[in-house]
């Protein structure tokens, strides 16, 4: 029996469940997408809610890696995950006798996975389920190396600053401002003196 690579990563997800790690297979969350968005084959957000994506295809011709590393690379500029895990599948591993069989395959496989962040491409490497697991749970210390968190507080902080001296140098601000935020027009200094 032939499992297309969909059958695949719901087992991965699956397996991985089973080691603790809360992850959504692609299937499921094709059910709740908006149409016409393609979603990554499976996110996993068990990392102090920090979405992690795995992008699983079936290892053969050099391009599936280089496909899969660019769909990995994608989810990080598009915005979905700070970090991307591309995991190739043994060739073969789609036949099996039975979906049974299939998780056994899977659960006892040696994949080749490649760590992707904001700030670095990982190296290809070969690893197990358990491996897996264990790559996923580092990609928080990964994330936290990387300073993620630190340059997107600059990025912001960059942005407020940019928005206040562009706010600060029209004429019309303090007058806009005031009516908007409800505050009422200064009366000077004998409005004062009468209270």
């Amino acid at each position: 029996m032939t499992f297309r690579e969909e059958v695949l990563n719901v087992v991965l997800a699956e397996l991985l469940q089973a080691r603790g790690i809360v992850s959504l297979p692609e299937t499921v969350r094709r059910l709740i997408a908006t149409r016409g968005r393609r979603l990554p084959d499976v996110t996993i957000a068990d990392l102090l809610g920090v979405p992690i994506v795995i992008e699983g295809r079936i290892d053969g011709a050099p391009a599936v890696a280089n496909s899969v590393s660019d769909l990995a690379r994608s989810r990080i500029e598009e915005g979905i995950s700070p970090i991307a895990l591309a995991v190739l599948y043994p060739q073969g591993m789609q036949e099996a006798n039975s979906l049974p069989a299939l998780r056994r395959a899977v659960d006892h496989a040696t994949f080749r996975v490649r760590v992707f962040s904001e700030h670095a491409d990982g190296e290809w490497a070969t690893t197990t389920m358990d491996g897996l697991a264990e790559i996923v749970r580092a990609a928080y210390e990964l994330l936290v190396s990387d300073d993620v968190v630190v340059n997107a507080v600059a990025e912001l902080d960059a942005a407020i600053d940019a928005a206040s001296e562009t706010i600060a140098s029209a004429r019309t601000a303090p007058t806009r401002l005031r009516v908007l935020l409800g505050i009422p027009e200064d009366a000077g200094p004998a409005a004062d003196d009468e209270d």
